[in-house]
């Protein structure tokens, strides 16, 4: 009798986390992202998903190839009994499609930088007050990072070596 009370105590588990699983009730994992985005947000097949994913945030931008709309994904690995990552916040606007869009979530360490690349730009500077790191970025291609919120002062570059500014929007 104790065995059967056991083994459908076990069933019931394993049951109730493979209904959380299934639902997404326990995050997406970091290689079903694009896969989530592109039914979530009903992106068309031939548009590019294109992101950077770090332990805590995913970020990602969605366009058709020649350039002329957009859909930005943010997501977050909750702290806890997590899985995968979480939607957060996503859609299009206007400051992605013109500009760089910084995105932070209250309580994560980390920063999102979501742009369609209008101004071209070539190259972020990260400086940390010691050493400071370039990452060049392909000028004719849109782009998601994620960096860290300590990672020091971000700066992005034009073709012409300008300073191209960046709006936050907390999620």
């Amino acid at each position: 009798m104790f065995l059967k009370i056991v083994i459908g105590v076990v069933l019931a588990c394993i049951l109730f986390v493979c209904f959380l699983y299934t639902n997404n009730e326990i995050g997406v994992t970091s290689s079903k992202l694009e896969a989530d985005i592109r039914s979530s947000q009903k992106i068309k097949d031939d548009w590019t998903v294109d992101g950077s994913v770090s332990s805590t945030m995913a970020a990602y931008i969605s366009y058709p190839q020649d350039l002329s709309d957009h859909s930005f994904s943010v997501y977050v690995n909750r702290p806890g009994l997590s899985f995968g990552y979480f939607f957060r916040g996503g859609g299009t606007l206007s400051g992605i499609q013109r500009g760089i869009v910084e995105f932070t979530v209250e309580g994560y360490n980390e920063r999102a930088f979501i742009s369609m690349n209008q101004q071209q730009v070539q190259q972020l500077e990260i400086d940390d007050g010691n050493t400071i790191q370039v990452v060049d970025i392909d000028r004719n291609k849109p782009f998601a990072i994620v960096l860290p919120i300590n990672a020091g002062n971000i700066t992005f570059y034009d073709v012409n070596r300008n300073t191209v500014e960046y709006w936050n929007n907390p999620l």
